[in-house]
């Protein structure tokens, strides 16, 4: 039995549901959760828990047959081949993105909304990317199939769409630090088995299969996914023209580089930006500080993964002119990218549909 504990936000149900957007005809639906004992998919139940939707009217779909519990609650997993979509109201792929290439358009066909968290459908030109904080609008009534965007590309992008809306991006460098559990359990097992190797403490358990491509403990990995004959890497591309698109801006030049770092949860971003007009940096702060989505914080060392983690905002800190002259700006950004990356964003888009509880189809709101 797999189990999940609460996280650190909105342990209300109430505050939850409202802050989510997550109202009570949105917790009368059949939510289906495919891939619901993975990472992403025990966030989202978690969540889904965490704003009051009934444990009866979730559907909890894996590879096999199994069982789960989470906030206390105990779920039956569903063996894929055996889902009855027609008892579904949408539906969320916590998949890799060749199960939801296979999954979706069936799910589609039968007029089933779709949330798709893999990358299978992020640069397609008729499925929107969405942020909802940021490009929510871009949903029609004629949209079932959404994608959810990569998760560092969510956590640098709230920030940037603040400094694009007040005075305009000229260009973007990110550098990531992202944590062990964005390659999944199998990345957090091997971090744990490193760490506790590398204590000498002696291994309770088999060495488990490392999805990463050295030793991650005590390390640093500076590229993630594999890396094209351009040099550029396979995260570093999703992250540029995700961040292109979500933006509204396919001009923008964006530089990236994408390290893993021996951290259990959170990614993190060091961004230096420079701008199309001047600005003012007290005004810049304050409008960041305003934005939903995002907390900022003014501590010279901070903001820290371990203290966001389980967290829903995206915080930001060390926001600060740059030395390149006027229009450069830094500033680093941390963010949970099982919540705000991955399973929170999903619900959100999620909470920007018409539920269609009862048998009427979810359209955008």
């Amino acid at each position: 039995m797999s189990s999940k504990t609460p996280g650190k936000a909105h342990e209300n149900s109430t505050q939850a549901a409202e802050a989510y957007g997550w109202t009570a005809a949105h917790r009368a639906q059949k939510v289906g959760v495919v891939g619901a004992t993975g990472a992403t998919g025990l966030e989202l139940l978690d969540i889904l828990m965490a704003a009051g939707h009934k444990s009866e009217n979730v559907r909890a779909f894996a590879r096999r047959d199994g069982a789960l519990r989470v906030r206390d609650t105990d779920f039956r997993v569903t063996a894929l081949a055996r889902a009855d979509w027609d008892d579904c109201d949408v539906v969320f792929l916590c998949t890799p993105s060749d199960l939801s290439r296979e999954l979706a358009p069936k799910l589609v066909a039968a007029r089933l909304p779709v949330i798709d968290l893999s990358s299978a459908y992020r640069m397609q030109a008729d499925v929107p990317l969405v942020v909802p904080e940021i490009n929510g609008d871009v949903l029609t009534r004629d949209h079932l199939l959404i994608a959810n965007p990569n998760c560092t590309t969510a956590i640098a992008c709230l920030p940037l769409a603040v400094i694009e809306a007040v005075c305009g991006l000229a260009e973007v460098i990110v550098v990531s630090f992202q944590a062990a559990s964005g390659a999944g359990v199998p990345g957090l097992k091997t971090l744990q088995y490193e760490m506790r190797a590398a204590a000498g403490v002696p291994a309770a358990e088999e060495k488990p299969a490392s999805p990463f491509a050295a030793p991650l403990a005590l390390n640093v990995i500076p590229a993630i996914a594999d890396v094209g004959p351009d040099g550029i890497s396979g995260e570093e591309r999703k992250v540029i023209d995700e961040t292109r698109r979500i933006l509204r801006r396919p001009d923008l030049v964006v530089e990236v580089t994408t390290t893993r770092v021996p951290v259990e949860r959170c990614h993190s971003v060091a961004v230096h930006v420079r701008t199309q007009r001047d600005f003012s940096l007290p005004d810049l702060v304050a409008r960041m500080a305003a934005a939903p989505g995002i907390s900022v914080t003014d501590d010279p060392h901070g903001p820290r993964p371990r203290e966001c983690a389980g967290t829903d905002a995206v915080a930001v800190g060390r926001i600060r002119a740059g030395t390149r002259g006027k229009g450069s700006l830094c500033f680093f950004a941390v963010g949970d990218q099982i919540r705000k990356g991955a399973s929170l964003n999903a619900l959100q888009v999620a909470a920007r549909l018409s539920p269609r509880a009862g048998g009427v189809r979810g359209r955008p709101a």
